[in-house]
């Protein structure tokens, strides 16, 4: 049998368990896809099976990049809001944590596409790639205007910049999780998906 997106969420959901990751679902709010603290990744299953497949896999890879370095993952987000209070004022110094920021985020990917090669779901790498880089020019929009655009008329408007050649998802590289991952705890981290394009932090 061909995988599926179904296949590819219970494939997730097992090797998470294997590594001491509960996988659960609830409903967390209009511009929440998920959540996660390290022990734990909470799916919002109002989202279609597609995006909260990607979420999760994402979030095990965010979980993996900070078990693998605390102390420089919890600064790059500390420095982040810090600067994100200063970003009229120094904005060097919020463009640095931004870069900061997208190296993160950049790793967290690179884990996730390691993971869905490694369970046999080759072909989620390319649809995960797609959504995954325009999260992230949307993510950046956000944080540097305080407010972003909204997803549902964003990523198909992204998608046909990405037909037309405007735009390049370019490849991820893969990174296979080490066999020695265990989770560490860490502050809560939300996923967040911009729906009303009004202000936030």
């Amino acid at each position: 049998m061909p995988p599926t997106v179904q296949s590819l969420d219970a494939d997730l959901r097992a090797w998470a368990q294997t590594h001491g990751v509960a996988v659960k679902d609830e409903a967390l709010g209009p511009e929440t896809l998920g959540k996660f603290d390290g022990p734990t990744v909470t799916v919002n299953p109002v989202y279609d099976p597609e995006t909260r497949c990607f979420v999760l896999a994402h979030s095990l890879g965010s979980v993996v990049v900070w078990a693998l370095n605390f102390d420089r993952s919890r600064a790059v987000y500390a420095e982040l809001r810090a600067a994100k209070k200063e970003r009229d004022t120094d904005r060097q110094r919020f463009e640095r944590a931004l870069d900061d920021w997208s190296a993160f985020e950049e790793a967290a990917s690179e884990y996730a596409v390691g993971l869905l090669r490694e369970l046999g779901h080759d072909w989620a790498v390319r649809p995960y790639t797609e959504f995954y880089r325009a999260d992230a020019e949307m993510m950046l929009a956000f944080h540097r205007a305080g407010r972003g655009p909204k997803w549902r008329e964003f990523y198909p408007a992204w998608r046909q910049r990405l037909a037309r050649g405007e735009v390049q998802a370019r490849p991820y590289r893969p990174r296979a999780v080490p066999p020695t991952f265990r989770p560490v705890r860490l502050p809560d981290q939300q996923v967040f998906r911009e729906e009303d394009g009004k202000p936030g932090d």
